[in-house]
């Protein structure tokens, strides 16, 4: 754990410099789960950036699940197209594609695995710096230590708070 949170700060300290020519995210969001997720409330932290210029970005993102007695943590990696919807102002529509590493445990029993991400959703900007976001992700055949082998689905709302670009 502490080489992964090494990698990630000196991966962010290497990245900074870019900041300047990109647009930067970072945000909180709550939901509900089914399928294999059923049962559990996740609440999770994620991150992106992108050109100004093109509408595809990078997204990181963590998840916590509670399920009592199992612990559940997803790590995210997606790629998110953002697009105006257009003649309402501010809105926007949301995809993302990617992977989802989940680990569960429940006692002794542990489930590791890496699994496919998909999304779309909608955010809308509320001011300049701040944007609320609703999205159903889909992590394919996801697994768990606490269930059977199927889809999970999550259903999350947001808050975004984006970075001034210069």
């Amino acid at each position: 754990m502490k080489n992964s949170v090494t990698r990630l700060a000196l991966l962010a300290l290497c990245a900074w410099p870019i900041t300047s020519m990109a647009r930067v995210w970072v945000g909180a969001d709550v939901g509900l789960t089914g399928g294999a997720l059923a049962g559990t409330s996740p609440a999770g932290v994620y991150g992106g950036i992108s050109t100004r210029s093109f509408p595809v970005g990078i997204e990181l993102g963590y998840q916590a699940l509670s399920a009592n007695p199992t612990k559940v943590g997803i790590f995210s990696v997606t790629g998110l197209y953002r697009t105006r919807i257009p003649r309402v102002r501010g809105l926007h529509f949301l995809a993302r594609a990617g992977v989802a590493h989940i680990y569960s445990s429940n006692g002794a029993f542990v489930v590791n695995s890496t699994r496919p991400i998909i999304g779309a959703g909608v955010s809308y900007r509320v001011s300049r710096p701040l944007s609320l976001r609703a999205e159903y992700d889909l992590i394919l055949n996801a697994r768990t230590a606490y269930g059977p082998s199927q889809n999970g689905d999550e259903l999350m709302v947001g808050a975004t708070y984006h970075f001034a670009v210069r």
